[in-house]
């Protein structure tokens, strides 16, 4: 298995003043041969794969007795028309990048075997070479619910992600820090948007509606319930701080070896890597990844599971289930992102599902009524 430790630090070349490829056609023989050290004299692009980040799966051939991988995955920016009408999608490929080369050495976490990760400064390009995972791994599917214990053994890969990074030095971090909501909270960027009037109009509209409550239908009431939510668990306001995913749902996951239930699963896409609260991640991951019944019976176990393993990773204070349980509930509302995600974005089927998970737990938790009884609410 391509596993990462802290013990390993991870190939690389950040912010160089050369041009890195902008197009499939640039990934070459001599420009593998370059990443991975070693003589290719044959790179084939054998699949592309086009979303925020382009996916290009890339047979190789060696001259010499001393070959690489016969396939690698090379993730990064090269779709020029997308990148020009969207140029902020260049903060994100960097970001992936420097997850690898930054962080992924600093936590013990179950990781495609990055070969080389690189950035450069003439044209804000981010490239992560990695191993393909094609061969032998599941990729998750909103459509594909998991299994209790394959959802446990992914919520340990969180509280290391997050016991690694637990109240960090955040000056250590200065490639992640930043005084625009884009670089500082992705998230939250990407949530007001899709709540603007018109968005919030088209996506709620007659006929076009997920899976919701009706008083989940009010767009005022929702956006004073984000931003309430966004002052309590900001810096200074909330003693829960680290690294997160930002956007752990099962679309970004993957299970290697013998499928749910027997193989591992891991996370990819660290594209929405920040600063913030830990149960984001723990809440968004477990309810998108659990049918509702699953997840009502055994959600406190879950939660409690990852406490102990952050606990077991040496985080102090330990914490208890009873002292942090209102915590959870309240980042569960984050889930409600995907009932705003506007159409063509995401597959229909994925957002109704997902959207019907998260919906039924802000329910569930009474999550938007402990919300609004938060002092300062409607202020923020």
């Amino acid at each position: 298995m391509g596993s990462v430790t802290s013990a390993k630090a991870i190939p690389g070349a950040m912010d160089i003043n050369e041009a890195l490829p902008l197009v499939p056609e640039d990934i070459t023989a001599a420009w593998c041969s370059k990443v991975l050290g070693k003589k290719v004299k044959l790179a084939v692009i054998a699949k592309e794969y086009q979303g925020t980040a382009s996916k290009l799966i890339v047979n190789l051939a060696y001259e010499g007795d001393n070959p690489g991988p016969s396939s690698i995955c090379v993730k990064g920016g090269f779709n020029p028309d997308l990148l020009a009408k969207m140029p902020m999608i260049k903060f994100v490929l960097r970001r992936e990048a420097e997850f690898y080369y930054y962080v992924a050495p600093l936590v013990d976490l179950r990781l495609p075997k990055p070969y080389f990760c690189t950035t450069d400064t003439v044209n804000g390009q981010g490239i992560v070479v990695m191993e393909d995972l094609s061969a032998d791994s599941e990729f998750g599917s909103p459509m594909k619910p998991w299994a209790v214990d394959t959802v446990r053994a992914n919520v340990e890969q969180l509280a290391k992600l997050h016991a690694g990074t637990w109240n960090p030095d955040e000056s250590k971090f200065p490639w992640l820090t930043g005084s625009d909501d884009l670089s500082a909270n992705p998230y939250k960027s990407m949530i007001l948007a899709l709540l603007s009037p018109a968005a919030f109009a088209d996506r709620f509209g007659e006929g076009s509606r997920p899976p919701m409550p009706d008083k989940l239908n009010d767009r005022e009431r929702v956006v004073a319930a984000f931003r309430t939510l966004w002052h309590d668990t900001s810096a200074g306001q909330s003693r829960f701080r680290c690294i997160i995913h930002g956007d752990p749902h099962l679309a970004n996951t993957y299970i290697r070896g013998e499928g749910d239930g027997n193989g591992e699963p891991g996370f990819l896409d660290w594209q929405g890597l920040c600063f913030g609260h830990p149960f984001h991640d723990l809440a968004y991951f477990m309810i998108g990844a659990l049918t509702i019944a699953d997840r009502r019976a055994h959600e406190k176990m879950l939660v409690q599971h990852y406490l102990n393993t952050l606990n077991a990773c040496g985080v102090v204070p330990k914490l208890q289930l009873d002292e942090v349980w209102d915590e959870y509930r309240k980042l569960v509302f984050h889930g409600f992102a995907w009932a705003t995600v506007g159409k063509g974005l995401q597959p229909e089927e994925y957002i109704f599902a997902m959207a019907e998970r998260h919906c039924t737990a802000i329910v569930d938790h009474g999550t938007l009524e402990l919300l609004e009884s938060l002092p300062g609410h409607g202020t923020h």
